[in-house]
């Protein structure tokens, strides 16, 4: 199952944690992790294609349940990719708090 990309807007924050978010819904199942990059635990294969990926190690395996929470989510540079190597649609980037211009030019639209 892919992703609640409106969790911002329709979950709450459950706990508080040093470098991220923990949210939860009560219409929904399992746990984001995470408020500029959010996981969805139970969609997380632990495949580590993001963890590889990422330019900024934004990632860190939780090794009991083999999946990636967002611990250094401050360091995202929206630069997506880890959005796009997931095969589960488990990750979802904040890209309103990104840079267009980072954006752009990772895409080659400039």
């Amino acid at each position: 199952m892919p992703i609640d990309r409106t969790y911002r807007d329709t979950w709450n924050v459950d706990v508080k944690t040093k470098s991220y978010d923990i949210w939860i819904a009560k219409h929904a199942e399992g746990e984001i992790h995470g408020s500029i990059v959010g996981i969805h635990l139970e969609s997380c294969i632990g495949c580590m294609k993001c963890v590889n990926a990422c330019p900024t190690s934004v990632f860190t395996i939780l090794r009991e349940d083999m999946v990636v929470v967002p611990t250094n989510e401050r360091d995202c540079i929206f630069c997506m990719i880890c959005e796009m190597v997931c095969p589960t649609e488990a990750i979802c980037v904040d890209k309103h708090v990104g840079s267009d211009d980072t954006l752009d030019s990772l895409l080659g639209n400039v």
